[in-house]
């Protein structure tokens, strides 16, 4: 059974960072939890346009316990991110079974749209690629001063090389990773999940974990009983 269910307007959309800004939008998604066990068992002739079954819900569980991942391809959910650089480069990291398309900053002038932290994060002692809460040791407000510094002066920069008549893809490169940028990306549920096993988890940058956690929320719904038998299975 396919389900195609477009989007354009993208209605409903999630805010990880809780700023209006930054958002994850379901555009559209192709295929269910009955497409997954029809790609299984078409393997031996026994697809059917049946509804589905206790039987097909002990059958996805068995796929994912014994990860046989090709059943759960046959589907794609894309949703419109709407993300910082540095979040957006985490999430292009895993492109495997997963199409992207991402605004331009050749083809057009990029937008005054820069993420703050809400709070700014102290370095993990022991581990380089983490970060823990502040304990009250950090100058949050001096933090915060040079970030929007930081951020006034690239983007006065980029607006006085457009003026000069520097080429826009050129003109693009003194402005920040806080930068907002647009991408369309479309996962397949096993592409998907993989995603999740790895943006949301403990080692994951706090704000990419958010965008992960907001894909998977707007996903599950539409795969509901492979969602379960995933979270049952403790790899989340």
């Amino acid at each position: 059974m396919t389900n195609i269910a477009p989007s354009a307007a993208a209605p409903h959309a999630l805010y990880p960072l809780s700023d209006g800004i930054g958002s994850v939008a379901l555009i559209q998604h192709v295929g269910d939890d009955k497409m997954i066990t029809n790609a299984a068992r078409v393997s031996f002739g026994g697809d059917s346009d049946a509804p589905l079954t206790g039987r097909d819900e002990k059958l996805i569980a068995y796929l994912l316990k014994h990860k046989h991942g090709s059943p759960f391809e046959h589907n794609l959910i894309t949703f419109k991110v709407i993300c910082p650089i540095f979040v957006d480069r985490q999430l292009v990291r895993h492109r495997v079974g997963v199409s992207k398309n991402e605004v331009s900053a050749r083809y057009v002038e990029v937008q005054e749209r820069d993420y703050t932290p809400a709070e700014f994060r102290k370095q993990a002692p022991s581990n380089r690629q983490a970060s823990v809460e502040d304990d009250g040791t950090l100058d949050q407000a001096a933090a915060r001063a040079a970030w929007a510094n930081a951020s006034e002066t690239a983007f006065k920069a980029y607006h006085q090389l457009l003026e000069l008549g520097v080429t826009r893809e050129q003109a693009r490169g003194v402005l920040p990773l806080s930068l907002y940028t647009e991408s369309y990306y479309t996962f397949n549920v096993r592409s998907l999940l993989h995603f999740l096993e790895l943006r949301d988890h403990e080692g994951a940058q706090y704000e990419t974990r958010l965008f992960a956690r907001a894909m998977a929320e707007l996903a599950e719904p539409l795969f509901p009983v492979t969602f379960a038998a995933w979270r049952a299975l403790g790899r989340h």
